[in-house]
């Protein structure tokens, strides 16, 4: 009696059509919802724009402050890099053909410099400038030369164009790098200069520099390195920013000096943007940003919380948040009207509209399609066992249906589904398949087969993992796996296991692979260089670097199914196996990436390049093994990487001849191909040694 008086009759419960239930059902729902989104954020428009600018503000700022970072940071870390070579005594500064074959190159990787300079407090100068596609070396010796300077034009680092004296009346020693950095409390402290005009080309720029001493028997003198940077890069980047229709962003010194413009229609050819740069922020003629910049000067504070401001009745908001630079700090501006929200409120109503009536008429469609497929459930079940037996777990067929025998199959489906996919995880699903193919599926026992190991290991694994926090850790972890494995299968490995930050993996089973160690070896160097293109992004991201050594052994080994009867794993044991980690661990000592025994190198075949780096002895093994640094594809390896392999593989064969004499001549000349490598230092040491105390 209540329903009949309370409920109409097409809301009373009673047994439908599947045709009319799946279209009232879907339509009602995507009314009823769509309804209610087009209420709220109606209503809710006016009270979210506050949020919503705000929000613009930060992201817009902290998006900047990234920009300037990508800027600035690998000028400071170059910095660093180049005075660490002048300390070692390999900047001559009245060398340009030698300084330009070193520099010419760094900034041609990093644009943002314009020309890098070295003067010393004699008043002795190099300079490296770059215009366009020509290089230019200015020589200025102030206490000897007087304003008499010599010029250097260069089509690249080895061809000469002209060469001509000029009169300057110009000394390092007077220019605010030199003496800022001379000033500076601590040698090695980079500072960086007021934004100013160049001497030379008159760009408006900043300077970074940095001094060290040259102490010794005939010299006590300062040195400094600088870096020029040019200001027009900042504006290039703030000049396209569209976070929002009328939006502005700025970057400006604590004067109000502006360091990037804000997007105007003047500012879009280079000379108009050298012509503003440097301006005060009010000579612009930007009203939003004159009135932001005087409400931000007038806060003593200079607190970063976004204020409203009215213009001509408009409301705009704007922020700012400082960047830090060493001894400079620097402001990024950001300026957005409310309008602009609003005026995506309204488009987002009509868009909602246009949405709701193109589900409901596409509900409709959709609902008389499934009603005559009533078999499709099943159908789509069928499938979905078939793929489970066939251990493909990669997608899930979505089934939905209102008989309660078909939503209990698929339930039960999705669980099993689930539980499959979870184990696949702990499971390599390939090793899986191999396995069932060949018949060895939960039986406990193993074969003999010549395999190819690998074994790998982050260096300074312990201290990286320290200074994260564990779901950053196993975020930043998860992400290197990914990589690692993914180059591993592509190779045709077989990984064992995950020892923590190691993987252990090996080629030619469960499936036979002629050419295992050939593919281990391309595995490692496609590795390396996935591992060493994710560090220079990783490191952009602020993420520390995940360096990689490898270990590689061929041999025979027992592989199969290991463990108990209730636990079993499908792994390889033997004395390959530990070799191989051994050889891994040993990377630390001789400083390279990828060691790998002779086994390997010769299996591999004749288009990879080796180093013979030592020949030891290992616990467990009565004759020594060899072992060689991998350096890469024959094609690949520079010509100075090969005359170094040679030289050290002649002198580590002089040192088994116990000629040791002559082995530590011949590792003396190396050092004219680089820094000293770990393994460099150790045979000299061993000779040394050797020739003090000869072995009996």
């Amino acid at each position: 009696m209540l329903r009949n008086i309370y409920f109409p009759k097409w809301l009373r419960f009673r047994s439908v059509s599947i045709r009319i239930s799946l279209i009232r059902n879907l339509v009602l729902l995507i009314v009823l919802t769509s309804g209610t989104l087009l209420s709220v954020t109606m209503i809710g428009a006016y009270r979210t724009v506050k949020k919503l600018s705000n929000s613009i503000i930060i992201r817009t700022a902290d998006q900047t402050e990234s920009e300037l970072k990508s800027l600035f940071v690998p000028v400071m870390k170059n910095l660093l890099v180049s005075m660490e070579w002048g300390r070692a005594g390999m900047l001559d500064n009245t060398e340009p053909t030698s300084l330009n074959s070193i520099f010419i190159p760094l900034l041609e990787e990093n644009q943002q410099i314009s020309s890098m300079l070295i003067a010393n407090d004699k008043g002795v100068e190099y300079l490296l400038l770059r215009i366009g596609d020509t290089w230019y070396n200015r020589m200025t010796r102030a206490d000897t030369w007087g304003k008499n300077t010599l010029w250097y034009k260069w089509k690249d680092p080895k061809t000469l164009i002209d060469k001509y004296w000029k009169v300057l009346d110009y000394d390092p020693r007077r220019r605010p790098w030199y003496q800022g950095a001379i000033k500076s409390d601590a040698e090695g402290k980079i500072h960086w200069t007021e934004p100013y005009s160049f001497f030379t080309t008159k760009d408006p720029g900043i300077t970074a520099s940095v001094r060290w001493r040259v102490k010794g028997k005939n010299e006590n003198t300062n040195y400094v390195i600088a870096f020029d940077v040019l200001l027009i890069d900042i504006s290039g980047f703030t000049t396209k920013q569209h976070f929002s229709e009328n939006g502005k962003l700025t970057v400006l010194t604590e004067d109000g000096e502006v360091l990037g413009l804000p997007r105007d229609k003047r500012f879009q050819s280079i000379s108009e943007i050298k012509k503003s740069v440097l301006s005060q922020a009010e000579k612009l003629g930007i009203t939003p940003v004159t009135d932001a910049v005087q409400r931000w000067k007038l806060d003593k504070t200079k607190s970063q919380e976004p204020f409203r401001f009215s213009i001509d009745g408009n409301r705009w908001w704007a922020g700012f948040k400082p960047f830090s630079l060493e001894d400079r700090t620097f402001w990024i501006g950001v300026m957005v009207p409310e309008s602009d929200f609003l005026g995506n409120m309204i488009k987002l109503r009509n868009i909602i509209i246009i949405i709701v009536i193109s589900a409901t008429v596409s509900a409709i469609l959709m609902a008389l399609l499934l009603a005559r497929k009533y078999s499709h459930p099943l159908e789509k079940l069928a499938e979905q066992s078939r793929r489970i037996r066939k251990l493909d777990l990669n997608t899930e067929i979505q089934i939905s249906s209102r008989l309660a025998e078909v939503n209990q199959l698929t339930e039960t489906h999705g669980q099993m589904l689930s539980a499959l996919q979870s184990f696949a995880k702990y499971v390599p699903v390939d090793v899986v398949r191999e396995l069932f193919r060949q018949g060895e599926v939960a039986r406990i026992g193993g074969r003999t087969e010549h395999l190819t190991v690998l074994f790998t290991d982050i260096r300074g694994f312990t201290s990286i993992a320290e200074s994260m926090s564990p779901e950053k850790l196993t975020s930043h972890m998860a992400e290197y796996f990914d990589e690692v494995l993914n180059v591993l299968h592509i190779n045709n490995a077989t990984v064992d296991k995950l020892i923590g930050d190691a993987v252990c993996a090996f080629w030619g089973a469960p499936k036979p692979d002629p050419h295992h160690a050939k593919n281990a070896v391309m595995a490692v160097i496609q590795c390396s260089k996935r591992i060493n293109e994710y560090n220079c992004q990783w490191e952009k991201r602020g993420l520390p670097a995940l360096p990689t050594c490898f270990g590689l052994d061929t041999g025979n080994v027992v592989v199969g199914n290991v463990g108990s009867r209730t636990r079993l794993s499908y792994t390889a044991m033997g004395d390959t196996v530990n070799l191989a980690s051994r050889i891994e661990s040993l990377n630390r000592f001789y400083g390279t990436d990828v060691l790998a025994t002779r086994e390997v190198k010769e299996k591999a075949g004749k288009e990879f390049i080796w180093r013979c780096v030592d020949c030891v002895s290992v616990k467990g093994k009565c004759k020594s093994v060899e072992i060689y640094e991998l350096l890469g594809h024959r094609d690949e390896v520079a010509e100075e990487t090969l005359i170094f392999s040679k030289s050290y593989e002649e002198a580590l064969a002089l040192y088994q001849s116990k000629q040791f004499r002559k082995a530590l001549k011949s590792l003396r000349d190396i050092e004219r191909y680089g820094p000293q490598a770990p393994s460099v230092k150790w045979l000299a040491q061993i000779c040394q040694e050797h020739i003090l105390t000869p072995p009996k």
